[in-house]
């Protein structure tokens, strides 16, 4: 049905008289005769009405492909440099303009000022300029992403995460691949523009969304920063040091920080049946204390140089975690009499430390074309150890590890009159060496490595009306357990879509994608691990390759002051790599295995309002069906509203926001997961260098419970979950960044905090 209303609005416009329209192609330069960046481009009537916007790129050029022929006024303006007007006359056929200088101005304006957010819609993705408001009640790059509610994504401010409608979207600084924390040292007056791309291509192909922050640049200044996280209502917070130095063509960076976590862990009640040697155990347990005590530190060193066409950085990071104690004690009760009601001790601790240095090379050897390169390498030590007592039994794990990681990636892409092309090569490779000890001992070495192969080829049609895209790709999987054969697996993927403009307010998409994804590295190694004792877990290195499958469409329009968005997605997970139990003995085996399929459907209308200056509003409702066969059967639906509503007054930001309770389908567990209405507040003062945010959860809810089901044949449990992270908690947030010499551009905190482990660890 969709390609039939796609095809059949396709005609219809081309079928309609239209007058003739023509591409319209220039470059800005200052005295220098270099090419002035991110400038913004107006093409307006002789009554001053616009017709046409866009924005030069990094070297300067910029296009604008639907233009009618006549008179017009073009307006040119850039931060920093005069304005410029100049009088044109474009001929019946497409053109390329001369060369325009812009005029240093003596006076730099804080922030161009823009009367309302624009939305502007390229050829490939969506440019946002937020306007004055939303840039003065926001102190990072990603107060700034929050208030601009950007339909299609979901920010959310607890858990630190950007979502799109198919998933996590990648964040990028100035086309450099950054994390959420990255942009955390962003300030907002320093960003130009935000560019999304829902549908990632060029050099952001193989990303499910991506997000790029456009950023102004400045030569000489620096500045020290300050920036503290703090929770209420139980001890939890997060404090970070960064500093820059920015000298001509070089920059420094250096970045520092502390985590910690201290809190009753979460309660848990769970009821279980076990099928062992054609006998049945009902057992109980409920949680009678909990706690965790956590901490983290991280430091990183960055020096970056930055050249007319090219730019490189190279940077080296330490990240220490440590789990000193998470612990459970549990009332055991089981219901055949077997034995009496016990209590149960659970006790795990960790500590991890990860150095890691990191190259990465962005070039542009002619203005058409790009080319970027990055080489990282990591090394981390992991240990783990577990103590589980149940009814005066005892049993203890211990695992030591060295995992070494090495990602090489090359991309390549050139713009032609209508077209562009790219190619790129990845190669990602892992080797763990794990010593374990305690119940039982076991050495395992194990390497995994993916190599990735992609070409890109984007089309524009009809006066740039219709976007193709094909985008065909290899993946070859290796890895290999010791003692047992090397896997291998070849696998097509592509990322292939079409796109049809109706016009500036109103677009379509309809697509396909097909790749696979690596089993968690850990899930592969053959160790026996006890859980207790009735169960033991187990890896499995025979999994085989998962297969995803994903088919879309999206209608997109802007109808002011509205932004809409509608979704619907199929996916499909063929091999799909999930628990499995199976009887051993007197024991109980918890794995893995690859042969069930995992389907989802899900339709989304999304909605961003401006209501007034003062007032923006997003909300969400979402359909979603769940269905898992193969070894396993099960299927549920859900529904899901929210609401996020932004009030803007003098220099404060007052926020609210809410959803509905939600129920998923997980595909690993193969669990039926519920989980809570959630609601909360927050209010912010900007002023200066300063912010100060106080916000609540969920303030008026005393026990908020996740609930999670399943039923294996041979095991079933039914739990509730619940905790003092979960429910009534508020926090504290303080940052400060002090400011010298000429203005500089904040860095981005270019860490990441994630640590790999192959370590099997009981669940």
């Amino acid at each position: 049905m969709y390609k039939r209303i796609f095809f059949g609005l396709l005609i219809l416009h081309m079928v309609l008289p239209l007058q003739a329209q023509y591409a319209v192609k220039g470059k800005i330069i200052d005295i220098n005769k270099k090419g002035v960046p991110f400038s913004t481009i107006q093409l307006l009537s002789l009554d001053s009405i616009l017709v046409e916007g866009c924005i030069s790129d990094s070297l300067g050029v910029f296009s604008s492909p639907d233009v009618k022929s006549g008179k017009y006024i073009l307006k040119i303006s850039n931060i920093g440099y005069s304005t410029l007007y100049k009088e044109i006359q474009l001929p019946d056929s497409n053109h390329s303009l001369p060369h325009f200088v812009l005029e240093s101005n003596e006076v730099l304006l804080d922030e161009v000022v823009v009367k309302g957010t624009s939305f502007i819609r390229e050829k490939d993705h969506t440019v946002i300029i937020p306007d004055k408001i939303q840039k003065k009640h926001a102190y990072s790059g990603y107060d700034l992403l929050y208030n601009l509610m950007i339909p299609g994504l979901n920010v959310n401010a607890k858990s630190g995460s950007v979502k799109a409608a198919r998933g996590e979207a990648t964040l990028y600084i100035n086309g450099v691949k950054a994390e959420l924390r990255e942009i955390q040292n962003l300030r907002p007056k320093e960003i130009e523009k935000i560019e999304y791309y829902d549908i990632p291509s060029g050099i952001y192909m193989g990303d499910i969304a991506s997000i790029n922050y456009v950023t102004k640049t400045y030569q000489l200044g620096g500045y020290i920063s300050l920036d503290g996280w703090q929770n209420i209502g139980y001890l939890s917070g997060n404090y970070n040091l960064g500093a820059k130095m920015d000298l001509n063509k070089w920059s420094y960076t250096f970045f520092g920080g502390y985590g910690t976590n201290r809190y009753n862990g979460i309660q848990e009640g769970r009821t279980e049946l076990m099928n062992i040697s054609d006998s049945y155990v009902h057992r109980t347990l409920v949680n009678q204390n909990a706690l965790l005590r956590d901490n983290q530190q991280y430091a990183q060193f960055k020096v970056n140089y930055k050249a007319e066409k090219y730019n490189v950085y190279a940077l080296a990071g330490l990240v220490c975690k440590s789990t000193p104690e998470n612990s459970q004690d549990n009332l055991l009760h089981y219901e055949n009499n077997t034995y009496e009601d016990v209590l149960s001790l659970n006790s795990t601790t960790e500590k991890n430390l990860k150095p890691s240095v990191c190259v990465d090379g962005i070039f542009n050897p002619t203005s058409r074309q790009r080319i970027h390169i990055n080489i990282t390498g990591n090394y981390a030590h992991n240990t783990y150890s577990r103590n589980y007592t149940e009814n005066k039994q005892e049993s203890f794990t211990h695992a030591d590890e060295d995992l070494y990681s090495f990602k090489a990636m090359g991309v390549y892409n050139i713009t032609l009159k209508n077209s562009s092309i790219g190619a790129s090569v990845l190669h990602d490779h892992h080797i763990s060496s794990s010593l374990y000890g305690g119940d039982y001992d076991s050495w395992q070495h194990l390497w995994r490595g993916e190599s990735l192969f992609n070409l890109t080829y984007m089309q524009h049609l009809f006066n740039n009306k219709v976007t193709l895209m094909i985008n065909p790709g290899l993946s070859l999987l290796n890895y290999k357990l010791h003692t047992q054969p090397k896997r291998q697996d070849w696998t097509f993927r592509t990322n292939s879509w079409i796109r049809y403009q109706l016009h500036s307010s109103h677009q379509f998409s309809l697509g396909f994608a097909m790749g696979n994804f690596q089993p968690d590295i850990s899930y592969m190694n053959t160790v026996d691990q006890t859980i207790d004792f009735l169960r033991i877990q187990r890896g499995n290195p025979n999994l085989s390759n998962p297969i995803i499958q994903e088919y879309f469409f999206t209608y997109d329009a802007t109808l002011n002051p509205v932004n809409l968005q509608l979704n619907s997605w199929y996916t499909k997970i063929k091999n799909n790599v999930s628990v499995d139990y199976y009887p051993e003995g007197e024991k109980l085996i918890s794995s893995y295995q690859s042969n069930t399929t995992y389907d989802k459907w899900k339709l989304e209308l999304i909605a961003s309002c401006r209501i007034s200056d003062r007032l923006r509003i997003n909300s969400t409702l979402k359909y979603e069906k769940f269905k898992i066969a193969g070894g396993s059967k099960l299927s549920t639906n859900n529904f899901m509203a929210s609401l996020q509503a932004n009030y803007f007054i003098k220099s404060f930001t007052l926020s609210a926001w809410g959803k509905s309770t939600e129920k998923t389908l997980d595909s690993r567990k193969l669990a039926v997961l519920k989980s809570p209405a959630l609601y909360g507040f927050s209010l912010r003062y900007n002023k200066a260098d300063w912010m100060v945010e106080v916000g609540t959860e969920s303030p008026f809810t005393r026990h908020a419970r996740y609930r999670e089901y399943v039923d294996y044949g041979v095991y079933q449990y039914n739990q509730i979950r619940t905790s003092r992270i979960y429910q009534q908690t508020g926090y504290v947030k303080v940052a400060y960044t002090f400011g010298f010499g000429k203005k500089t551009a904040k860095e981005r905190r270019n860490v990441n905090l994630s640590i790999d482990s192959a370590i099997l660890k009981s669940e």
